[in-house]
């Protein structure tokens, strides 16, 4: 039986992310379910008008949610209704990270939403997803050899190669819903997100006096 050898390669990679998703919630709080309900269309369809001119595709939101339910205070007295809750929740892809903090600002200020997010992600296109690959395969390429010299043999050729789960949640950044003060825009900096990939590789381990990868 050939003899082998199987590591595991890994690697990381930092690059700016290329977009961002925000989740804003509009929501009101009435005696009636109607009245909720109306209070939040009427401002669900102002958040539509706002994106529209910010220059946000209807492509780049979707609404996840939306929901009607009584709300209850719980004290030492037992459970006290405080009336009908209404909720509707979008998402909302943005690509141009200079309108994040507009878009928070306005949303705050003029709908009193509340904002989830940022959550930044890696386009899966982002030329750094392949460098890190290469990166991986070449850390298994390295471990493999040490492990080579170790026992005096040369290293062969890759005989078996499986990537390795190696998900990491995109960031994300909670913004605080309260009014902002003074004419600019919110801060939002994208800073550099972490991408990994990890990867095992068997190779075969060569007792000539020559390696494949000589």
């Amino acid at each position: 039986m050939s003899a082998t050898v199987k590591v595991r390669g890994d690697a990381f990679v930092r690059t700016e992310p290329d977009e961002a998703t925000l989740w804003i919630t509009l929501t009101a709080l009435e005696d009636s379910p109607s009245a909720a309900l109306r209070d939040v269309s009427a401002r669900a369809n102002a958040l539509v008008a706002m994106l529209d001119r910010l220059g946000i595709t209807k492509g780049d939101r979707s609404t996840t949610g939306v929901s009607v339910h009584e709300e209850f205070d719980h004290g030492p007295d037992g459970r006290r209704s405080l009336g009908q809750r209404a909720a509707t929740r979008v998402s909302v892809r943005l690509v141009d990270h200079e309108l994040i903090g507009r878009l928070i600002e306005q949303a705050v200020e003029e709908l009193a939403a509340r904002i989830d997010g940022p959550r930044w992600q890696i386009a899966p296109e982002n030329p750094a997803r392949l460098d890190v690959a290469r990166e991986a395969a070449a850390d298994a390429q390295r471990k493999a050899r040490a492990y080579a010299e170790g026992v005096g043999a040369r290293l062969g050729p890759p005989l078996e190669l499986s990537e390795v789960d190696s998900h990491h949640s995109p960031m994300l950044a909670r913004a605080a819903a309260r009014p902002l003060s003074g004419g600019e825009p919110m801060p939002v900096d994208p800073g550099e997100q972490e991408i990994a990939a990890s990867i095992h590789v068997t190779f075969a381990l060569d007792h000539g006096p020559s390696s494949a990868d000589d």
